[in-house]
């Protein structure tokens, strides 16, 4: 915060080139927009032109401070970039199965899952669940996929032992 602090100081100081004045405010302005947004780019534009204000103290051409801040806004975008994480097709939620064959309680049954045949077992081990039924995929231990009906028998007519 104290290093904000004086680079506002300095940016008012009249005696500074007038590049740094635009380059701060600007970076501000993107550091503001990307912790709104959530974006790293604007992030990654915003400490660019910080970056660039620092130089514009001894590079007076301004083409030179455009070059300076297109190639560190580009790293820095990439490098940033590769700090958020991107979901995997694994931890997709909500994704359901069709029941080929009966899961009985405590055993394992098979289900249709993407195009292809899975072995099953429910998640809840005294529940059975019936041929047809669709159920939600919730997780997989080697080649066997963990699932939960998605409706619940009644516990007297539960007709699957």
């Amino acid at each position: 915060m104290e290093f904000t602090v004086n680079l506002l100081q300095v940016a008012a100081n009249a005696s500074n080139p007038p590049g740094f004045t635009v380059w701060i405010i600007l970076g501000f302005i993107f550091l503001l927009l990307g912790m709104m947004v959530g974006e790293p780019t604007a992030a990654s534009l915003g400490i660019a032109a910080i970056i660039t204000a620092i130089a514009a103290l001894t590079v007076s051409s301004l083409s030179l401070q455009i070059v300076l801040w297109g190639i560190l806004s580009i790293a820095l975008t990439i490098v940033l970039r590769g700090m958020v994480p991107t979901p995997n097709k694994d931890s997709q939620a909500n994704t359901y199965a069709i029941v080929s064959e009966t899961i009985p309680k405590g055993g394992i049954g098979w289900v249709s899952y993407e195009g292809a045949l899975w072995k099953a077992r429910c998640q809840i081990s005294d529940i059975g669940i019936a041929e047809g039924q669709s159920v939600q995929v919730i997780g997989r231990q080697g080649l066997t996929l963990v699932v939960l009906p998605n409706e619940f028998p009644d516990e007297k007519y539960d007709a699957v032992s």
